[in-house]
């Protein structure tokens, strides 16, 4: 027998589209707002971490994106419903008896039969009422779901950052996909033994409420309880079609709003892809264009302009950590030396640098060595990060068309050297 809610309990439930509108709002501005930060850190990420790291945080997130893209549509979606409630109740208040059986707009027969498929104004307004609440109990269990996620990668990703230090790569692969296999097993096993064919077997009967709860603890931990609340409520009201018909159009619309955002940054945390992004002089992207970036996080070798007016290019490359191994390497280590004061010591550790550099890139005009190319070391210039200048004389050109070709001497697991064409225009003043 069911206990009778407490008046002021039903008056809160009756007013729930209140608090669901503000907490839509703002939930909208926020993953809207996050977006920003999301790709902000992606990118500082790239200059930071070297391959073993990045291959990691590669997966990472294109969970990330993913998860804010079901926060964003689900999010608009539950607000889009409540517009639509709110309208429907105005109309319901203007006009509560529906449709209209005395007008002389239609013929009787039509009318009637209008009235058999639309009867209930009212009833209308308070189906959607429920449907939206209900989506907004699914958002709050899909909250609880996507942050104790997040702890989990995140949780993995450390663990994986100090296994890194003492393992090789793919005893730590083989570890992280042994805990996507526990989570694949756990799936299986409820799909068998908690909802499928399996679930009235002795087997079941005996074990599999108690494995299932103490999963559901360990994945879910301080969320447990809402979450059990709201997903195994919705679960035992709502067939298992919709339930699934309603998730599968999220993660497409999902999946089809992120991929623009992440086929933009990802591909720096790939190495095969990285090493050749615009390695074909007809692949022109903005990325390589001061001028023309977004904002002043420099992920590529940047020119000043598309268009050179100018008797030199002044060229930018980054450093990134993934190159670190290759440039000591290829140049050895700089040895600071205590006899010395700070300030000699860091003008020939750039001196060092600077023939690193002449060692590591290979530049050419339209393939061809420029015969004057100056390299500057630069601590802090762009991104807090270290990165060369390189000053190229281009008065010997003549106007029009041309290519600047850059190659380092690292490579992807393929042996293919990292590599950018950056087309430009020169012209006179």
């Amino acid at each position: 027998m069911e206990k009778t809610k407490p008046e002021w309990l039903q008056a809160l439930e009756a007013q729930s589209w209140q608090a669901e509108l503000i907490a839509s709002g703002l939930a909208i501005y926020g993953s809207l707002s996050m977006g920003v930060y999301i790709d902000s850190l992606t990118e500082w990420a790239v200059l930071r971490f070297d391959d073993r790291i990045l291959n990691i945080l590669y997966f990472l997130f294109i969970y990330v994106y993913a998860a804010h893209a079901v926060l964003v549509i689900s999010f608009i979606s539950h607000l889009a419903l409540r517009i639509l409630w709110a309208g429907i109740l105005g109309l319901s208040s203007v006009y509560p008896g529906g449709i209209n059986l005395d007008t002389k707009a239609y013929a009787p027969h039509f009318k009637e039969k209008l009235k058999r498929e639309f009867p209930d104004l009212s009833a209308y307004s308070l189906e959607l009422d429920k449907q939206c609440s209900m989506i907004f109990s699914v958002l709050c269990a899909m909250i609880i779901v996507l942050a104790c996620t997040s702890l989990w990668i995140l949780a993995y990703l450390i663990l994986s950052g100090l296994l890194l230090l003492v393992l090789p790569v793919a005893i730590v692969n083989y570890i992280g996909f042994g805990f996507i296999a526990v989570i694949l097993v756990s799936a299986i096993f409820a799909g068998l033994f908690v909802q499928g064919k399996y679930k009235e077997s002795a087997f079941a009967k005996k074990y599999a409420y108690k494995m299932n709860q103490k999963w559901s603890r360990i994945m879910y931990f301080f969320g447990y309880r809402a979450f059990s609340y709201i997903s195994q409520t919705i679960r035992t009201n709502v067939t298992s079609k919709l339930f699934f018909v309603g998730m599968m159009v999220i993660l497409i619309l999902s999946m089809l709003l992120s991929m623009p955002r992440f086929e933009k940054i990802i591909p720096y945390y790939k190495a095969s892809s990285f090493v050749q992004m615009n390695g074909h002089e007809s692949y022109v992207v903005s990325r390589n264009y001061l001028d023309k970036l977004e904002n002043k996080r420099i992920l590529d070798p940047v020119i000043q302009s598309e268009i050179i007016r100018d008797h030199f290019i002044k060229l930018y490359i980054p450093i990134y950590k993934r190159e670190e191994l290759t440039m000591t390497t290829n140049c050895g280590t700089f040895d600071w030396n205590n006899d010395l004061s700070t300030a000699e010591n860091r003008r020939l550790r750039d001196q060092f640098k600077v023939a690193c550099a002449s060692q590591y890139y290979q530049l050419a005009l339209d393939g061809k060595e420029p015969y004057d190319v100056n390299y500057q070391y630069r601590r802090k210039l762009y991104n807090n990060k270290e990165g060369f200048e390189i000053f190229i004389a281009i008065d010997s050109l003549q106007t029009g068309m041309h290519t600047l070709q850059i190659k380092s001497n690292y490579t992807s697991k393929d042996s293919i050297h990292f590599q950018r064409n950056i087309p430009f225009y020169k012209t006179v003043n």
